[in-house]
């Protein structure tokens, strides 16, 4: 929640407006809590009717808004103009990067480095003094662009996709009487706009006139219903009629919250079908898609696999700064005992001085050495080059760290629509007399394969064509499923609605109260017995089946519907569909005499068609239609679950349902205590959220910053998790609840979502994923990776390649380690001995940054294999070096001292010998590289010091050379 210093300055116009903000929030409010018809009480008690709610905000229901005023409007409504998401500049990416602790240990010590190099160089050699302690901020700066810039490309390429999604938002409103064409952020309260089919809602609003208007709110609500929406003088009516027929039946159904039609439209939900007109009440930050927004500004957690680097950074800082204090202490001692034993005639106090910043150097020299400069770009190169690849599994990867983050993770909470389902409703069984399951990779169906009698056929195909709309490719979910199926059948439904069903005002559509859809055919082929016209119904089959009193059989034979068969059509057929999660739709027809009437109006029946003519139907079939799972999905979970990721089904769907699809899935192989829970249940039993901070519960008035969430009852949570594998009749804040307990425990937890609603859940996971195609631009711009495809299995890919890179970069880190492990102990014990390290910063750089960056490449083109899957995940808690790399590092470790150190004190004897001298003398032999003392007493110097016909010596040219061939062996192995 945001504090008062946030909120948008607005100005009171009262005396302009009739109407505050806070009150039209109320009125969505009420909406969104509704149980029956508080939406409608409350524009009655506040306003009287929608006229005069539009006269308050200074807009007419016939011309829309009119004059000039907006700039009032926003002064005190608010703006619809969506801030655009913070963009980090190159610059701010760079300083993110920056703070790493191995970085910042460089820098300080390059620092230091360049000071002393430069006091005490002499004078010809002062230009170049700052050349190793710039090498070493070179490599930090390399480091750092290199990782600021991968992140501004992914910032960059995002913003392009949501550029293009915004660009499509145009919308029609009605001002001074005339259309126009406006964008999102223009949308003013109390501006009329246009509904248009597929339309997403840019601000929250009321419907002031409409035919057919539904909407699909599921990115609000979690809920895959179509909603009714009519205008408020028709939804009193309804309330009217409901309230009626409870005086006059007292077994009349239990109230439920769309039991009658609202006129409140929800920002970010869209419409499914209708046209006509709302006005916006609602805008901006208050608006509910707004509040969504809101909450994405949560500040970005430090990932497992950084705390681990950070945690080994800490340890090799600690473990080069303690090697320095024990050099310096070596060395000043040393110093001290022998210019005491010689009595001080060393020199004077500039040399002493100068030899002490000699030490102090060597020092700063051993804590650079320590640090593995190369890692974080290794790191960088193996997720940039992931991220590349996973692009083809269809990951797009917003924010890299993401990736490595998936390899830990062992909790999966994924949606059920268009993840673990196609999104795609099919007919799967149907009762035509008898059962018969459909095959849905078949491409063609012969209808007589399932139906064998022509008229009972012909009866199905007119029944199904004529009493749905739309096409296979435009229609609502359920009547896409029946089309489809009549394609495959090889049925020209378009053409069959073109014989029979030339007047369009003898179809009454499907309404929640009648739970049916009906139409009347007045051009029929058989009419010897007198009927004129014939009726299909399509309903929820208890309801068309409870007015049904015949059957066709398999036969096509018209039977009587006896109260046995009719027992088993309930029970083991309608039952049975719904025990296996499918939505079941009855279809039946009554042909009609001229005398038997048929159409009505309103007052005589529901929706224009006879409650008496609705009577003695003859039942066609019974389908079964459910949202096919994805082929690969029971398989990707079972790889999750050997992989030691637990997958959750988070649904709106019912417990039933939810359980069918979750068994069909593999997410629950046996039900257990508490396996299956209803949101309402599962909220109820841990207690909700509360912040830490204030105590209070969540959302509390703490600023954002400070906002500490945690689950009020931990015990009952923790009970729960072990076996809570699929949560039915989710809404938003039980899945937020569930992805918060569950980091709690200590888990890595990945979350996957589509809706508005989903936002504040996949922002709170380790790992977000968002719906690449049915993704609201929300859910995307709160998530880290996209799934282009929609696909459950391309998750399991994301957790390969998590697995793959934090394998990788162990490898790297090994590497590393074995280098800088071999390089320390010689500066250390180099030092001691000799006063100088044989090795220098500056080869070492070359060492970590070009050797390692070509060998992280190289690791980092390997794809990953299902063999990763074959293991656990790590652990939040697990060191990043494993006992199996420590015997590594000591191995690697022993073998390449022994070498450095021989080639270090025997290597005069033992390089192949050449002229080192003047090109005068006959002298053939190597002489030493290292700094000594002639008689023990003097500084220690180099060997060239001594002697000013000798060249640079080859000694420690040799040494680093046979460093370096020990790495590529190290590397190989």
């Amino acid at each position: 929640m945001s504090s008062p210093d946030d909120e948008p300055q607005t100005h009171n116009h009262m005396g302009y407006f009739g109407v505050e903000p806070s009150t039209l929030i109320d009125l969505v409010e009420a909406y969104r809590n509704r149980k029956f018809v508080e939406d409608l009480t409350y524009v009655e008690e506040k306003f009287s009717d929608v006229e005069k709610l539009a006269d308050k905000l200074k807009s007419s229901l016939d011309h829309g808004l009119e004059g000039n005023d907006f700039q009032k409007r926003d002064e005190h409504f608010g703006s619809n103009e969506k801030e655009p998401p913070p963009r980090k500049g190159i610059c701010k990416l760079f300083l993110e990067a920056l703070d790493d602790l191995m970085l910042k240990i460089l820098i300080v010590s390059a620092i230091i480095s360049i000071i002393i190099s430069m006091i005490f160089a002499d004078d010809d050699e002062r230009p170049i003094a700052w050349v190793e302690g710039g090498a070493i901020l070179f490599a930090v700066a390399v480091v750092t662009g290199v990782t600021a810039w991968n992140d501004y490309q992914k910032e960059k390429q995002f913003m392009k996709l949501t550029e293009y999604s915004d660009s499509k938002n145009n919308f029609t409103v009605l001002r001074n009487g005339v259309q126009e064409e406006i964008n999102f952020d223009d949308i003013k309260v109390g501006d009329l706009v246009a509904i248009r089919t597929g339309m997403n809602i840019p601000a929250d609003a009321i419907l002031i006139r409409g035919t057919g208007v539904t909407s699909d709110e599921s990115a609000m609500t979690g809920e895959s219903i179509e909603l009714k929406k009519e205008p408020i003088e028709q939804c009193k009516m309804r309330l009217e009629e409901k309230q009626e027929e409870e005086k006059f039946h007292s077994d009349a159904p239990e109230r439920t919250n769309h039991d009658i039609p609202s006129p409140i439209l929800l920002s970010g939900t869209q419409i499914e079908t209708g046209e006509g007109w709302f006005m916006v009440v609602v805008v901006g930050k208050e608006s509910c898609v707004g509040k969504i927004y809101a909450k994405l500004s949560q500040e970005i957690e430090t990932t497992p696999l950084q705390l681990k680097l950070n945690k080994i950074a800490t340890d090799i800082g600690y473990l080069g700064m303690f090697s320095a204090a024990i050099t310096l202490i070596v060395l000043f001692g040393r110093f001290f005992i022998e210019q005491s034993l010689d009595g001080w005639d060393g020199g004077d106090i500039g040399d002493y001085l100068e030899e002490w910043f000699e030490y102090i150097l060597i020092a700063v020299t051993i804590v650079v050495v320590a640090v593995p400069e190369g890692l974080p770009l290794a790191v960088m190169i193996a997720l940039a080059y992931s991220v590349r690849k996973m692009l083809k599994d269809q990951n797009f990867v917003k924010r890299l760290s993401s990736c490595e983050i998936m390899g830990g993770a062992n909790n999966i909470c994924s949606d059920k629509t268009g993840t673990l389902t196609k999104n795609e409703m099919t007919v799967k069984e149907m009762w035509v007399g008898g059962l018969q399951s459909l095959d849905n990779e078949q491409k063609e169906y012969t209808i007589g394969d399932y139906i064998r009698d022509k008229k009972h056929a012909d009866l199905f195909l007119q029944g199904l064509s004529c009493n749905t709309s739309g096409t296979s490719k435009e229609a609502n979910a359920t009547e896409k499923a029946i089309l489809k199926m009549l394609d495959k059948f090889g049925c020209d439904y378009q053409d069959l609605r073109g014989q029979h069903c030339k007047d369009p005002l003898t179809r009454f559509q499907f309404t929640s109260r009648r739970k049916k859809m009906s139409t009347v055919l007045t051009e029929i082929d058989d009419n010897e017995f007198g009927y004129d016209k014939r009726l299909h119904i399509k309903g929820a089959a208890e309801y068309v089946l409870a007015n049904c009193t015949h059957y066709l059989n398999e036969q096509g034979e018209r039977v009587e519907l006896d109260p046995t068969t009719k027992n088993h059509l309930i029970k083991d057929v309608i039952k049975g569909f719904a025990e296996g999660a499918l939505r079941t739709i009855c279809c039946a027809y009554r042909d009609l005499k001229p005398e038997d009437g048929g159409l009505a109006h309103d007052e005589d029946g529901e929706d224009g068609v006879s409650k008496v003519v609705e009577t003695f139907l003859t039942c066609i079939c019974i389908l079964g239609i459910r949202d096919v799972i994805r082929p690969e999905v029971p398989d990707a979970v079972e790889k999750c679950q050997n992989a030691g990721i637990r997958v959750r089904m988070v649904t709106g769907d019912n417990q039933d349902t939810a359980l069918a699809i979750a068994k069909e899935c593999n997410i629950i192989a046996e039900e257990k205590e508490d396996s299956i829970m209803t949101g309402p249940q599962f909220y109820e039993r841990v207690g909700g959220l509360y912040c830490q901070n204030c105590n209070e519960d969540s959302p509390c008035k703490c600023p954002e910053k400070k906002v500490k969430e945690a689950v009020k009852n931990k015990k009952e949570f923790a009970k729960i998790h072990e076996n809570l594998s699929v949560l039915a009749r989710s809404r938003p804040e039980d899945k937020y609840l569930l992805v918060t307990g569950i980091k709690e425990m200590g888990d890595v937890v990945a979350v996957t979502g589509d809706g508005t609603n989903d936002a504040p859940a996949l922002k709170k996971a380790d790992v977000g994923f968002a719906m690449g195609i049915t993704g609201t631009d929300v859910a995307k711009h709160a998530a880290d990776i996209i799934l282009l495809d929609d696909n459950f299995a391309s998750i399991v890919q994301a957790c390969m390649w998590g697995r793959n890179i934090y394998d990788n970069i162990r490898r790297f880190l090994q590497f590393q380690l074995s280098v800088n492990i071999v390089a320390l102990t010689t500066a250390f014990i180099g030092s001691c001995i000799l006063r100088e390290s044989p090795l220098q910063p500056i080869q070492l750089l070359w060492v970590n940054l070009i050797m390692d960056s070509l060998g992280s490449l190289a690791e980092a083109t390997e794809r990953p294999t299902e063999k990763l899957l074959n293991r656990p995940p790590q652990s939040r808690d697990d060191y990043i070096i494993s006992h199996k790399m420590v015997k590594h590092l000591i191995i690697m470790g022993t073998y390449q001292s022994i070498v450095v150190f021989v080639l270090i004190f025997l290597g005069e004897f033992l390089i192949p010998e050449d002229s080192d001298y003047h090109p005068n003398t006959d002298g053939k032999y190597v002489y030493p590289g290292r700094a000594y003392s002639w008689d023990g007493k003097d500084l220690y110097r180099k060997f060239t010091e001594f002697d000013d016909d000798k060249g640079p010596s080859r000694h420690y040219t040799v040494v680093f050379n046979a460093f370096v061939f020990m790495q590529i062996f190290n590397m190989i192995c």
